[in-house]
Parts: C-alpha cells; sequence; structure tokens
C-alpha cells in the first residue's frame, strides 16, 4: 500500500471558544436566571481549558459541505498526478453525510468524474478513515483494484451540537460537540512496487456502544431495556469522563499487545485528536517519545475521522513528514473501538 497523496479543505469561518461560549449565552440568556448561565459559562470555560481545544473551523452562511469534499477530491488527484478515469475504486468515510440511503460515496463518484469506480461508505465513527485505509490495503494487495480513493466530509457541528443546555449533567453531555472541527480530506492510494511493510491492527468492546452517540429518530427500537434510552435524536451525546477513561485503558493495551507494530521503530506519531490531554496521556503510558507527536487538536479541534488524514497531510505542508517516514496510527472511537497503524510514508 503507497499514499499517493493527502488533501483537505476547510470551512473559511475560525471560530474560538469566546465564539461558542458567546453564542451559548445568547441562545440561553432568555431561558436560564443570570446566575445559573454564569455558573454553565465558567464550567465550560474549564472544559475548554481541560481539552486543549483553541480554535476550530465551521462553515459560514452559504459554505455547503459537498463543495469542500469537492476541493479536497480534486486536490488529491491533482497531487497524485493521476487520471479520474484510472480510479477504479471509491470509499466515502466518516459522520458527515446528508442521507442514510443510498450511499454518500455515490455523489461524489459521480460529482468528481470517477467514472470508472465502484464505491461504498464505511461508517465507524472516527476510525472510519483507518478502516477505510485497512480495507484498501486489502484490496489492493489483492490487486481487485489499482487505484483507491479515501475521501471523507466531516461537517457535523451544526447539525448536531446542543446549545439547549439547562444544567451541568447536560452540558457535560453535550460538551464534546463543541469541541468539533470540520474538515474535508482525500487520500489516494495504489498498491507499492516493494513489499508492503504496513499493519493495521482493531479492537471493538461493543458494550460501550452508549457512551458516545447521534441518535436517530427510531433509536428506542434498537435500544436493550437495560440501557439509557431517550437521547435526543440527531444530538451529539457523550459520557466522556467514562469513555475516555476506558478507551485510553484499551488503546494502551492494544498498542502494547500489537508486536508487528510495538517492535518498530516511528518517525511521527499521529493520535485520533479528540483531545491534548488524552494523546499525552496515551504517548506517556506507552513511553513513546513525545518529540515525534504531531498534535493538531488546538488549531482544529476534533474533525472526527477526518483527523488522521487531515494530521498528515498537514505534517507533510509543514515539513514535519517526508516520504520514506514510518508513521504510527493510534485511534479511539465510538464503539468502543480502537485502532493501531503502522505504515512508510
Amino acid at each position: 500500500m503507497k499514499i499517493l497523496s493527502i488533501a483537505y479543505a476547510l470551512p473559511s469561518r475560525k471560530v474560538s471558544n469566546e465564539d461558542l461560549i458567546q453564542r451559548f449565552v445568547d441562545k440561553n440568556k432568555d431561558r436560564l436566571s443570570a446566575g445559573e448561565l454564569q455558573k454553565l459559562v465558567e464550567r465550560m470555560k474549564r472544559f475548554f481549558k481541560m481539552s486543549g481545544t483553541s480554535v476550530r473551523y465551521h462553515r459560514k452562511i452559504g459554505e455547503r459541505a459537498l463543495d469542500f469534499a469537492l476541493q479536497a477530491g480534486n486536490k488529491a488527484l491533482d497531487k497524485a498526478g493521476v487520471k479520474r478515469e484510472d480510479v477504479d475504486l471509491l470509499i466515502y468515510a466518516g459522520v458527515g453525510r446528508g442521507w442514510m440511503e443510498p450511499a454518500t460515496a455515490n455523489l461524489f463518484q459521480s460529482e468528481l468524474g470517477l467514472k470508472s469506480a465502484t464505491c461504498f461508505d464505511v461508517l465507524d465513527a472516527c476510525a472510519s478513515w483507518i478502516r477505510s485505509l485497512d480495507i484498501a490495503k486489502s484490496f489492493l494487495s489483492q490487486k481487485v483494484y489499482k487505484l483507491v480513493m479515501i475521501l471523507n466530509c466531516e461537517f457535523n457541528f451544526n447539525e448536531y451540537a446542543n446549545f439547549d443546555i439547562k444544567n451541568n449533567e447536560d452540558l457535560e453531555n453535550s460538551f464534546s460537540a463543541f469541541t468539533i472541527g470540520e474538515a474535508a480530506t482525500a487520500t489516494i492510494l495504489t498498491a507499492d512496487d516493494v513489499k508492503d511493510d504496513s499493519h493495521f491492527s482493531f479492537k471493538t468492546w461493543g458494550e460501550k456502544h452508549g457512551l458516545c452517540k447521534i441518535s436517530l429518530p427510531n433509536a428506542a427500537d434498537f435500544t436493550p431495556t437495560h440501557e439509557r434510552n431517550g437521547l435526543r435524536p440527531m444530538s451529539f451525546f457523550t459520557v466522556p469522563g467514562e469513555l475516555l477513561t476506558f478507551t485510553i485503558r484499551k488503546l494502551v493495551g492494544h498498542a502494547r499487545e500489537c508486536h508487528p507494530i510495538a517492535t518498530k521503530v516511528h518517525d511521527l506519531l499521529i493520535g485520533h485528536a479528540v483531545n491534548v490531554p488524552t494523546t499525552q496521556k496515551v504517548v506517556k503510558m506507552l513511553k513513546i517519545d513525545p518529540k515525534i507527536i504531531f498534535e493538531t487538536h488546538p488549531r482544529f479541534g476534533n474533525t472526527v475521522s477526518a483527523s488522521l488524514p487531515l494530521a498528515l497531510a498537514v505534517a507533510e505542508a509543514e515539513g514535519r513528514l517526508d516520504r520514506g517516514m514510518r508513521v504510527l496510527l493510534l485511534m479511539g472511537s465510538a464503539g468502543v473501538s480502537t485502532a493501531v497503524g503502522s505504515f512508510t510514508y
């Protein structure tokens, strides 16, 4: 598996923590007392400080998610120097989408002019891109396809952020959405001419699926009677303390046990940019040299499944990633699933 190119596109509105706090105040000043509102604002400030979030990019009025995905796709094709008709598989990866049926990949197969490509979606929360990378690797190694594009379009803030917060519990369960940034990425892959030394490993603890959810209106029909029900439909819900504690522990154990990866020396580490302390804690527990970390959360927020490819593209643009370097990918995702990946760029 060889990555020919990675490109990204961001919306134009740079949003600070203060911008979101002011939006929260404006939406709730007529519903909550001044005292209640101030307490929630102070708590939100503490949460932002704890997460290490600084800015993120959101769409301004008139900007559409579709256009940014097309920008990323076209840039990746140009950068790789490949023809559209040579792409024979398109995988659309991630949470962001405009409908449940058909696969969102069909839209972009058409709009990008990938007439020779078959396509499908991979939806595994923030792990969608790294799952897709492993799927593409398998297809390429078996010579089923020759040229693959992985595309994602994570534009989820306005759709799923909940500003209707009444108390501390509401804020805790809704706060993760306020760290969300928006981005589209496109990755072009082909088979490597030399022996493929990439390796990916995945583990899942499905019993923890309730710790992070965006529920559909019919969620009750799929919720076991012993589990939490009645979540607000189409709203980002998390139990952040339990989710992060559990996921960090499992990800560290997974990385230690994955000997084909744990025994290699890496030049660059990119973790899922859920927040700054989580990456630092995982790196410390794994005894990894912090100098090889490339952290993107403070300047882009949590860009969901786009976080890994966005970081790779930015690292390359800023001279932190060069051809021949060995890259370690670490992912903890809702589900709960963990993923560890290693490859030569």
